[in-house]
């Protein structure tokens, strides 16, 4: 996962990958800190998934933007338009079938 600290880096990454996953995330949280492993084991089997994580404290500007108000937060994006929104309780099954799902679209 590429780490980012602004919103022309976020819009790079969204023009350029069809399917893009972003962790939003605090510093000294243990819960973000668990997330972020978690996150990049899963996204293994998806090679073709463009992501990033970013440190709500380096651009407050960008959780206003997204609407962020707590952390850790996981947005998918599927042509740069968010299709999924996982906070706090991030549920790694549910975030799979959404890969899946959104995978198998671009697979056809």
């Amino acid at each position: 996962m590429q780490s980012f600290n602004c919103a022309e880096q976020i819009d790079q990454l969204l023009q350029s990958s069809l399917l893009t996953i972003m962790l939003f995330k605090t510093k000294h949280c243990s819960v973000c800190e668990a997330v972020q492993p978690q996150l990049v084991t899963h996204l293994q089997q998806y090679p073709h998934i463009g992501s990033g994580y970013l440190y709500m404290e380096d651009a407050p500007e960008l959780a206003s933007a997204y609407m962020i108000f707590t952390s850790p937060v996981v947005l998918l994006f599927y042509e740069g338009k968010e299709v999924y929104r996982a906070a706090r309780f991030i549920r790694f099954a549910e975030l799979d079938q959404q890969l899946q799902r959104y995978s198998s679209l671009l697979d056809s």
